[in-house]
């Protein structure tokens, strides 16, 4: 049988030290976010992997991305008789924005301390949170025929070798398409940067191919020797110009 209201405001004063009657939500009470969450790495540009546990101060946020996981400690200590069981959950608003407990549905008779929450982000979006928000729900039920039941002691701060597997991220649709995006501009620079290069390269190819032919055009007029044809006018020219002395001087003797 399930507490009700009345049964909760006169009960749970005894097992949550912190209890505040305005948390009275139907037969549940809310229970918020503590000091220490945790989220996943996106492997996005700035969301450094193996990054470590955040210590949030009163009223600080923080977020989870879509498609990926967070461990969030509660702000209050609570206790379960060893003749009840308890059942968690998360609030409608923040179910509806993606955001789903996936560290299970009871605590154990015999529990005491704070609670531990993994919730993994389904949404299309990330859902944003604060240190002291109101967004889990805690029940209680009686159980027939309780035996004794085993002390089980809660949460002081997020243990490391649940955070371990996360550290190296999560592969979400974002953080695939941001991998994809990363990938297409660093290509796109290569591609870009290599047909610069090739450009350099024929202009430079261009240029020394031209400089060679001048030069060797230059050294071919230079090594280069008197065209026949021109020395035969050269020869010719001469031998005119001694026959036309002799005639003269044949004459000026015909003259004599």
């Amino acid at each position: 049988m399930f507490w009700g209201s009345k049964r909760l405001a006169r009960e749970l004063p005894k097992l949550i030290p912190s209890y505040d009657a305005i948390r009275l939500d139907g037969a549940a009470y809310r229970l918020s976010v503590g000091e220490e969450v945790y989220v996943s790495p996106t492997g996005q540009p700035g969301d450094l992997r193996n990054k470590a546990k955040t210590q949030l101060t009163p009223g600080m946020g923080f977020t989870v991305p879509p498609g990926q996981f967070g461990f969030i400690l509660t702000e209050e200590e609570i206790e379960v008789p060893a003749e009840a069981l308890a059942l968690i959950s998360i609030r409608a608003s923040y179910k509806f924005a993606g955001l789903v407990n996936v560290s299970g549905f009871h605590v154990d008779p015999g529990f005491k301390g704070k609670l531990l929450f993994s919730v993994f982000n389904a949404g299309p979006n990330a859902v944003h949170l604060s240190r002291n928000e109101e967004c889990f729900l805690i029940w209680y039920a009686d159980l027939t025929e309780a035996g004794p039941a085993q002390t089980k002691i809660g949460y002081a701060n997020i243990p490391s070798h649940l955070t371990g597997p996360l550290a190296a991220g999560i592969q979400s649709f974002a953080g695939l398409e941001s991998k994809i995006s990363e990938t297409e501009k660093k290509l796109t620079d290569r591609v870009t940067t290599l047909e610069r290069e090739q450009a350099v390269l024929k202009w430079g190819f261009g240029l020394a191919a031209g400089v060679l032919l001048t030069l060797g055009l230059k050294q071919c007029g230079i090594d280069r020797p008197p065209e026949p044809a021109n020395s035969a006018i050269v020869a010719n020219v001469s031998q005119s110009a001694t026959n036309t002395t002799g005639a003269g001087q044949n004459s000026l003797t015909n003259a004599n």
